[in-house]
């Protein structure tokens, strides 16, 4: 079995390429030899339907989807829950499939089953509360900041002082395992094993420039197909709060829903959430262009 990492930006057509070349990989004898699986992490929760460009039932229907709103309402999943749900996945795909397209723009998830993560027993939210109390000051964040570069100077490098979630995160880990960031990353990168299958690495590239009216086209149709409607009936379900909520479209509507002054109208709306998907898209592409492994392809116009 093989497998291709398919990456890049939201709204490149990561989605439509594996699909094609799913379904070329079996015209030849009519026979199934690819899966997809969702590599992205709000198309893993069950009931974001519209704002998280899940395949549609007919797109599924033709090949096999994996792990696609899996994850139940209110819940949450971590990168090393989804790791362990691939892997275990994987195990029972491997005899059936020559090719499983692994698709996705959430670089973290894809790291996190490539390279594997740190095996530190997950977070400590009693900690994390109080490091996140100290760092509500400029003077708490900056005294934080010494008392890690203090601890671990290597890896203060890699961590900048404005990095509130790196330092909370890196401070946690230290102060629960008793070791620098640094200790822990060379017992990782020492036990760390290959990916289990070949592997294939394929972006999907798109300019600024072409990716916006794409951007602007899926946002428009997202609103008329009733993202305002889904997000108020998960409202309606007590889930205004619950993490995926707060990503991009979801975000911008909730606050729309909430009477923001920020987003005052639909055109309002729709125009912030052009806008903070393409920082997303600029994030993503930043993300996987670090990976000289990805061989790129130019997205069809």
């Amino acid at each position: 079995m093989k497998v291709v990492f398919v990456v890049g930006a939201t709204a490149s057509g990561k989605s439509n390429y594996a699909l094609e070349r799913a379904l070329n990989n079996q015209s030849d004898t009519f026979a199934i030899k690819s899966a997809i699986v969702n590599c992205d992490s709000v198309q893993v929760y069950q009931g974001l339907k519209i704002g998280s460009a899940l395949p549609s039932a007919e797109e599924m229907s033709q090949v096999p989807h994996f792990l696609y709103a899996y994850v139940p309402k209110g819940e949450k999943i971590t990168a090393g829950q989804y790791s362990r749900a691939f892997f275990a996945l994987m195990e029972n795909l491997k005899n059936d499939f020559q090719e499983v397209l692994v698709v996705g723009g959430t670089g973290f998830y894809f790291q996190a089953i490539e390279k594997g993560m740190f095996d530190v027993g997950g977070e400590h939210p009693e900690i994390r509360e109080q490091l996140q109390k100290r760092i509500e000051t400029e003077e708490g964040a900056e005294a934080l900041y010494e008392e890690f570069r203090q601890r671990d100077p290597e890896s203060a490098k890699r961590i900048f002082p404005k990095d509130h979630y790196r330092l909370v995160r890196a401070m946690e880990l230290m102060l629960t395992q008793n070791k620098t960031l640094s200790e822990i990353q060379k017992e990782f990168e020492k036990n760390q094993k290959k990916f289990p299958w070949p592997l294939e690495k394929v972006g999907i590239q798109m300019s600024k420039e072409e990716l916006l009216p794409k951007v602007q086209q899926r946002t428009k149709k997202m609103l008329q197909n009733g993202l305002i409607e889904e997000v108020k009936e998960l409202r309606e379900q007590g889930l205004r709060t619950w993490a995926p909520m707060e990503s991009v479209g979801y975000k911008e509507v909730n606050l729309f829903l909430d009477g923001s002054p920020e987003i005052k109208n639909l055109a309002s709306l729709e125009e912030q959430i052009v806008m903070n998907t393409m920082r997303l898209a600029k994030k993503q592409k930043t993300w996987f262009q670090r990976d000289a492994e990805i061989g790129w392809l130019c997205a069809p116009c």
